[in-house]
């Protein structure tokens, strides 16, 4: 018999919109990471702190860097949201 999933006791995310380019993910009142768009197109996520993105599949040396790329920025919320539930 499978157990139901459950809900996570974590705080939702709070996205402020700084116009034009930048959003701001707040956790319990605190700033966690800002997303900015890009000049050349998409979208940056940079931690604040001590948390990185773990470095991409594809370049197995890589080191995790506190910045990622996104090409849109319902992909960066995205992503910023699942590693913080993680």
């Amino acid at each position: 018999m499978t157990q139901p999933l459950q809900k996570s006791t974590m705080a939702p995310v709070t996205w402020n919109h700084l116009p034009p380019i930048t959003w701001i993910a707040t956790l319990d009142g605190q700033e966690v990471c800002t997303i900015k768009r890009k000049d050349i197109g998409g979208w940056t996520a940079g931690w604040m702190g001590e948390r990185l993105w773990p470095a991409p599949s594809h370049l197995p040396k890589a080191m995790p860097q506190p910045t990622r790329f996104f090409g849109t920025l319902e992909e960066a919320k995205l992503a910023v949201e699942q590693a913080l539930a993680a």
